[in-house]
């Protein structure tokens, strides 16, 4: 093998194992945001469930009634 050669395949090499660890952080920051998007949804319908509750309990809007003096 050439010395030409041999440092073409070490410039390879090299590119090779920086696209491998950008590579593998992007996978692990992917993995991060999806679990951080799984615990927002699950908090998302948790509150959205606690609202539903709340507007359940409270009375007709008395907008919708007629005053006492009617």
């Amino acid at each position: 093998m050439t010395p030409e050669e041999e440092g073409r395949l070490v410039r390879l090499e090299e590119l090779v194992a920086h696209q491998q660890a950008a590579i593998e952080d992007l996978s692990r920051q992917l993995t991060d945001a999806w679990k951080e998007r799984e615990k927002l949804r699950r908090e998302l319908a948790r509150l959205s469930d606690r609202f539903e509750e709340l507007e359940e309990g409270v009375e007709a809007p008395a907008a919708s009634q007629k005053p006492p003096h009617w």
